[in-house]
């Protein structure tokens, strides 16, 4: 009876001694207003990524086309002037005072024969030069206009940097508040909106599962009323369905098949770009130690010969539409609507991307963000 005692006398000291310890607990609605903070800046820094990106490559581009264009312009302004001296001096004659005076060179000359001798002589010697002249006038409108257009790609070019310089500055503003955003979470209400993002993952593969489950069974449901319906035909019978021919898919668009198994292009991709994990996130860069989120698709495709647009909306137009259902290791899969990021299908519901500036390159859920489509490149 005694030993009974002194434990509930030790667990009751116990039970005063905790309820003295008040335990911090998560505000909900903190948390809430901080996971609806952090899921728009992720979107709306995704969207400003893609300008940037955009941005940048329209100015790579413009400065190639301008040292092409410089470079062309640099020589026919040689060949013009080389043209000019070699016209001699009849035709700079020509060109200043509009032509010679044919009296004065009769009565200056020492004889008819000398006169007539001189006179073809300048004659020929004027042709020449007014053939000269107006190829002379052809290669310097040449010139002009090589220069007009060196004068637009060069005001092109500076703005496409104006932008992506102002560009730079929202997208850091963007990641300064998601910074502060964070940064007012306690530590209970930070674990909280983890557990939060990974219970919506889960439901969202579940969503996913069920949804595989019920088009399996209409698929089947179809295939079964189809084969009662269909009545038996003799060899050569056309039964009016094209073979190879998808039921349902629009037209004009392609379906990528279920997949039976990845390419070796598409795997070796994924090695390219899974070997960069831990990688830094700049925005504007394509590897091989930085990358953005299209950057990390190209670079990857790019070791095995395949070229990919530099932004994930150009690259969104690219293979063949796979369904989420049917992706495959290699497929490239997209977020936002509209499209503002990209990653890698690696298999086991995960993708690769280059994320952000704070969590650079990684491997991370398929349903870490909302999905808005796959592309099969490789």
């Amino acid at each position: 009876m005694n030993r009974l005692r002194a434990a509930i006398a030790m667990a009751v000291s116990t039970l005063c001694i905790a309820s003295l310890v008040v335990p911090a607990h998560a505000d909900p609605d903190a948390v809430a207003r901080a996971k609806s903070d952090l899921e728009r800046i992720q979107q709306e820094s995704s969207a400003i990524d893609q300008d940037i990106i955009e941005a940048s490559a329209r100015a790579d581009e413009g400065a190639s086309k301008l040292a092409e264009v410089t470079a062309d312009l640099h020589k026919q302004q040689e060949k013009v002037r080389a043209m000019a001296s070699d016209l001699g001096d009849i035709a700079v004659v020509q060109l200043q005072s509009g032509g010679l005076d044919i009296t004065a060179q009769f009565l200056t000359s020492d004889s008819e024969d000398s006169f007539l001798s001189g006179l073809a002589t300048i004659q020929n010697e004027a042709n020449r030069s007014n053939a000269s002249l107006q190829l002379l006038q052809v290669e310097q409108s040449e010139a002009d206009t090589l220069q007009a257009e060196a004068d637009r790609t060069n005001a092109s070019l500076k703005a496409d940097l104006a932008a992506k310089e102002e560009l730079a500055g929202h997208y850091a503003a963007k990641e300064a508040e998601a910074k502060s955003v964070y940064d007012r979470l306690g530590a209970e209400e930070r674990e909280r909106l983890r557990q939060l993002e990974i219970q919506r993952q889960r439901e969202q593969e579940e969503a996913d599962r069920q949804a595989r489950l019920a088009a399996q069974q209409a698929a089947q449901q179809a295939a079964e009323r189809a084969a009662a319906q269909t009545p038996t035909t003799t060899a050569g019978e056309d039964t009016g369905t094209s073979q190879g021919e998808p039921a349902g898919t629009p037209a004009g668009e392609t379906v990528a098949a279920p997949a039976t198994g990845s390419s070796s292009r598409a795997l070796t991709a994924i090695s390219a770009a899974t070997s960069k994990v831990g990688s830094s996130y700049v925005w504007g860069t394509s590897g091989p130690s930085t990358f953005d989120c299209s950057g990390l698709t190209s670079y990857a495709y790019r070791q095995v010969g395949i070229s990919l647009p530099r932004s994930s909306r150009a690259q969104f137009a690219m293979g063949t539409k796979v369904a989420k259902s049917d992706l495959q290791p290699g497929d490239l899969v997209f977020y936002y609507s509209p499209v503002s990021h990209v990653g890698i299908y690696i298999g086991n519901g995960k993708i690769v991307d280059a994320a952000n500036p704070r969590s650079g390159v990684r491997i991370t859920s398929v349903n870490s963000m909302p999905f808005s489509g796959a592309r099969r490149v490789g």
